[in-house]
């Protein structure tokens, strides 16, 4: 590591400018304007979390779920220094593709990761004449080597005034005599998700499988203080992903007979099409029939969350085994 990142991660940047209650959440530690549309971040990666690298893996490695969060703290902070966004403004999250790229970079070692990351603007949307949002590619970097990218990453923003507007509609679609517990469902045993930790666990024991879907009620819990770090009027992205990567592993079990500690994620293109709601059924479906594995052990998967009848996000997941050495035919996949 260099003298100047290590400088770099000294502090955190202010927690208000990456959207996060708790300073132990903030992973950010600087950033710069490089030229026009092209910034640079710093982040430190912690060694130990009690969500991110709470895993039954026998190797530890960075979670790539971690360096999701990294990107989408960079992309806010990135917005409010350098792209004039009000720190009022609220932040909508569209779509991404995360892929791992060197994964022996994310292997955790005797002291924390100083991360570079790299963000470009590749795209801007424009409402009434002004800019509202972008479309960013950013990329992870560890001792100068690009260990993931983040592509196509389509953010939006909005006032407070517009935000309320539009979520009151949203809001209002709820039932009022909505069933408080319809999204604490009695939860599945952590092994079976690849936790050592129920709080951790985000889908409930009641699974339905047919042919071509299993499908798994997710649990919303607001006492789980990494996913719900501070209030929100909706379900957030992350414990959506997370209930993809938790039905993933599932799968992967009953299907595959590869057990959860035997896998990571290692990429994941989600695309968000509607607000999860608070007091409805949730229910995040894989679908059986596009399930392959490969003869190095990838694993794909595609997958969606429905409330109410409609789907409200779809997921693709690359699953991979945890070996110390993956063959290098695995390169041409994007991961090694």
């Amino acid at each position: 590591m260099s003298e100047a990142l290590a400088i770099r991660c000294e502090n955190t940047v202010p927690r208000s400018m990456v959207h996060r209650a708790a300073v132990s959440e903030v992973f950010l530690t600087a950033a710069e304007f490089v030229k026009e549309g092209h910034f640079r971040c710093t982040a430190q990666l912690p060694r130990t979390h009690s969500y991110f690298s709470e895993h039954t893996h026998r190797a530890a490695h960075y979670d790539m779920l971690l360096l999701l969060e990294v990107f989408r703290q960079a992309s806010i902070y990135i917005s409010h220094a350098f792209l004039d966004v009000s720190a009022q403004d609220k932040f909508i999250y569209l779509d991404s593709v995360t892929r791992v790229i060197e994964r022996r970079l994310l292997v955790v070692g005797d002291r924390p990761a100083s991360a570079e990351i790299d963000v470009y603007v590749v795209d801007e949307y424009l409402r009434h004449g002004e800019r509202s949002g972008v479309t960013l590619n950013m990329s992870l970097s560890i001792n100068g080597e690009v260990a993931a990218r983040h592509e196509r990453m389509s953010i939006r923003w909005m006032s407070t005034a517009a935000w309320n507007k539009m979520r009151a509609r949203g809001l209002a679609a709820i039932p009022a005599d909505a069933d408080p517990l319809a999204q604490l469902p009695a939860p599945l045993s952590p092994a079976a998700v690849g936790r050592h930790w129920l709080n951790n666990v985000v889908l409930g024991h009641d699974l339905e499988q047919g042919a071509e879907s299993l499908v798994a009620p997710l649990i919303v819990d607001l006492n789980n203080p990494a996913i719900f770090d501070h209030p929100l009027d909706h379900i957030p992205g992350m414990l959506l992903l997370e209930g993809f990567r938790q039905v993933a592993l599932v799968v992967a079990d009953r299907q595959l007979q590869t057990g959860p500690e035997q896998l990571l994620l290692s990429s994941c293109h989600v695309v968000f099409t509607r607000f999860g709601e608070f007091g409805l059924p949730t229910r995040v479906r894989a679908d059986l029939n596009r399930l392959a594995r490969d003869e190095h052990g990838r694993i794909t998967l595609a997958l969606d969350v429905e409330q109410g009848g409609a789907v409200i996000a779809t997921a693709e997941l690359e699953l991979l085994p945890v070996v110390a050495n993956p063959p290098l035919a695995l390169v041409a996949g994007g991961v090694r």
